[in-house]
């Protein structure tokens, strides 16, 4: 395939585009061309804003440990919902699902209101949104109530990966992007660690309610270090910048349609890849990994939730290695994402077939390898994404993109909350063949990702910048 097929749409959507992209066909390669200029602009800049950028990272990288945070949190207070609330699973999946559902629906609009507001007021003012949820979490009097709070922390950390790509585009240089992601998604999974036993510790010290009163304190904090210590970035003209050669109409300025995105089969297979891969994974580490481990081998909540505390681990060691290995070495990132497939469909196949032939530490390294490659599959993609996209559209990609996780880990956490509902409780607790019919489920997804995804490979693969209809244009 030629490089202008990176996102080739489909045969069969194409038909009611053809009239339009022989009118405007011919004004493609100017708008791409002037993408790829901004692009290279956009990243020459070293002078006075080295020293900033890292505070840019630091704060922003501050709030998003409090996205993974809440996004695992209900796993290891699963029990202590269920008391309070006296409930079920299948409630207590749908409370811990709103999280996603309103985190996944708002991802285009805040990619919009990052290119239009810029990063620092939409990760400010999204972050305290996210702190006032958390204490009203806290307060909760329901299941119902908890649901509720629940969506409204997801909504609010929900506006700080897409802005933090965007400010990283910016402040970092490109052969850098895929190593910051890495780092970030790294510091994310710290957020993930502190809610298995320290979590625990601080629920069986202070009680839950107290422990999120206490983080949203610190959300706020960290939502008022965004709005008054980060600056957005502002580049500087340059002299290339100022002898372009004015375009016909406006078109290179509002840049490729996202509508061409949609309508892209490429769009859709990773976004499918994207959903069943991080559906399955943020509902085991978000909701069952502690009850499973404790229900596997009897283990208490701590100690189980220690043992938890090795996918983050993982996590966090394998997204900024194949984050510099995406930036450094592999030429097809397709082809790390196919490998992490291959392994995480292996841990799927193990956690449904093997867990009563392994002891903990053997259990312990099959979390950490699932969690390795759950980051180096995450920091594939988006590397993936971000040299397969023209840089007019990255942010709109982007954030619809970011829906697809988000939908799946919503529908995942119901569909396999309902599985262990159906197969019963043995003494106030799931057994180990309910867990079994719930992860079947979970491993079939994995698989069915792994065809997809090596099916399409030669559409997945790096093929440059694609030829996008340009927006505004009927």
């Amino acid at each position: 395939m030629g490089s202008s097929e990176a996102w080739k749409i489909s045969p069969f959507l194409l038909f009611p585009f053809m009239a339009y992209r022989k009118k405007y066909g011919n004004r493609v390669t100017s708008i791409v061309l002037s993408s790829k200029t901004q692009a290279v602009h956009m990243n020459q800049h070293d002078g006075d804003t080295g020293s900033h950028r890292w505070v840019v990272f630091g704060v922003i990288a501050g709030c998003y440990l409090f996205v993974y945070f809440h996004r695992v949190s209900t796993s290891v207070i699963a029990a202590d919902l269920l008391a309070a609330f006296h409930t079920n699973a299948t409630a207590l999946g749908f409370m811990s699902s709103m999280y996603f559902y309103l985190y996944a629906l708002e991802q285009p609009m805040v990619g919009y209101l990052s290119d239009r507001l810029g990063p620092r007021r939409v990760v400010g003012y999204w972050s305290l949104l996210a702190g006032a949820a958390t204490i009203l979490f806290g307060l909760a009097p329901s299941i119902g109530w908890a649901s509720v709070w629940r969506a409204l922390i997801g909504f609010g950390v929900g506006g700080v990966y897409v802005p933090a790509m965007k400010a990283f585009s910016q402040w970092f240089k490109a052969r850098d992007f895929s190593t910051m992601n890495g780092l970030l998604l790294a510091i994310g999974n710290l957020g993930a660690i502190v809610a298995t036993t320290p979590l625990a510790w601080m629920a069986r010290a202070w009680g839950w309610r107290t422990t999120f009163f206490a983080i949203g304190a610190v959300t706020f904090a960290l939502a008022f270090a965004v709005l008054i210590g980060v600056r957005d970035f502002r580049p500087k003209e340059t002299p290339s910048t100022e002898t372009h050669e004015p375009r016909p109409a406006t078109d290179a300025q509002k840049g490729p349609s996202a509508m061409g995105v949609l309508m892209s089969l490429r769009f859709w297979v990773l976004a499918t890849v994207f959903a069943g891969f991080f559906g399955s994974f943020l509902a085991f580490q978000g909701l069952w990994a502690t009850p499973y481990l404790v229900s596997v081998y009897g283990l208490d909540p701590i100690r189980a939730s220690g043992l938890n505390m090795l996918v983050p681990i993982g996590f966090m060691v394998g997204a900024p290695v194949f984050g510099r290995l995406a930036d450094r070495l592999f030429q097809e990132k397709v082809h790390m994402l196919i490998a992490t497939l291959v392994v995480e469909s292996a841990v799927w196949g193990f956690l449904t077939f093997g867990w009563d032939i392994a002891g903990p530490s053997s259990m312990g390294v099959i979390l950490f390898l699932m969690g390795a490659f759950a980051g180096g599959f995450a920091t594939s993609l988006w590397a993936l994404v971000n040299e397969t996209t023209p840089p007019g559209i990255l942010g709109s990609v982007s954030g619809l993109l970011n829906t697809a996780p988000f939908l799946g880990v919503a529908a995942m956490q119901l569909i396999t909350g309902y599985l262990l509902d159906r197969a019963g409780q043995v003494d106030g607790a799931y057994a180990p063949k309910a867990f079994e019919s719930a992860f079947l489920f979970c491993f079939i997804v994995m698989a069915g990702c792994l065809a997809l995804c090596a099916g399409f490979r030669r559409r997945l693969s790096r093929q440059g910048v694609s030829a996008f209809p340009p927006a505004g244009r009927a």
